[in-house]
């Protein structure tokens, strides 16, 4: 899908992207950008990394305790790569009539996407899942088209608000849920599962191009918002409803859009330093980070939500 130029519910305000100096910080010292992180954030992430501090533990020792578990060196085992290729495999190019997405299998038969992508269950009957799409080069075409289907489940949040769509695959030819044959990303609600400096790599169709993972130049620069993450990791139109990872291959987020630069009063501003409007060419566009949704806020949203019992059981699912 094409960048979308929606601001954020005004009553959860997003970090200001349009901020330089700030991204230019967390990117000239990514190493230690993480000192600045909440005290609640840093125990969380001791904790998931094998080294669960007091609650007491003073702010000292607690940098301490995340300087010995916080990742410096750049080399990863090979098998990283195989993780990545297995997470990869959930991930599928989401085929519209209002034009291409990226969506993933956070159950045996729910894909997660985003609202702007299937914002609604006319759209997803309409629409297909394409998985294994990884070439044009003229080798077997190895992609499994499967349609949605929206009876089953869909449940869905505004663009302004989460952007999101978790709506039911049908099954493969041989009747058996996706999730058996290409896994699933599980939806996990605990926070610190990555930090300000840390990488952050997305899986995605660009462009509604074969598969294809962002994982260079790919940093968390801020996560003041309590719904979204903003990262410098590429992206393109058609990567959106794509899952941000961690370096462990854990889902953080949800990608949900591009974000301009923004002046002092929050209006978007172009390269030159003017308002931005509906004729505002491409080109002097100042499209300066990515933003996500906090899987740990959609995980709280499914889990607060009333649902049909059939579908609050694929629901529960999910997040089991």
């Amino acid at each position: 899908m094409a960048h979308i130029a929606n601001h954020p519910n005004p009553n959860s305000p997003i970090v200001n992207p349009g901020n330089h100096d700030a991204i230019a910080g967390v990117l000239a010292d990514p190493a230690n950008a993480w000192r600045a992180e909440p005290r609640a954030r840093k125990l969380a992430h001791a904790r998931l990394r094998g080294s669960p501090q007091p609650t007491d533990v003073g702010d000292a020792a607690l940098d301490v305790a995340l300087e010995r578990v916080m990742d410096t060196d750049d080399l990863v085992r090979t098998e990283w790569l195989r993780q990545g290729e297995i997470a990869a495999d959930t991930v599928a190019k989401v085929n519209t009539p209002r034009g291409d997405g990226t969506g993933f299998l956070v159950s045996d038969r729910l894909l997660l996407t985003n609202h702007h992508v299937l914002p609604d269950a006319a759209t997803a009957t309409a629409s297909e899942a394409w998985f294994r799409y990884v070439t044009d080069d003229g080798h077997p075409d190895p992609r499994v088209v499967l349609d949605f289907d929206p009876a089953t489940c869909f449940v869905t949040s505004p663009v302004d608000e989460l952007d999101f769509t978790l709506v039911a695959v049908a099954a493969l030819a041989d009747g058996s849920a996706p999730g058996k044959t290409f896994g699933h990303v599980p939806l996990l609600g605990a926070v610190g599962k990555v930090m300000v400096g840390q990488p952050v790599n997305i899986v995605q169709h660009p462009a509604g191009r074969p598969r294809q993972v962002a994982f260079r130049n790919n940093l968390l620069v801020s996560l003041d918002d309590a719904v979204r993450f903003v990262y410098k990791t590429d992206t393109a139109p058609g990567a959106s409803g794509a899952p941000v990872f961690n370096d462990s291959w854990q889902l953080v987020a949800l990608h949900h859009r591009s974000e301009q630069a923004r002046n002092a009063a929050g209006e978007e501003i172009d390269i030159n330093g003017a308002p931005v409007t509906d004729d505002t060419p491409e080109r002097l566009r100042n499209w300066v980070a990515n933003a996500g949704i906090r899987v740990s806020r959609l995980v709280t949203h499914l889990r607060d939500l009333d649902l049909p019992a059939e579908v609050r059981q694929l629901v529960d699912e999910t997040l089991s």
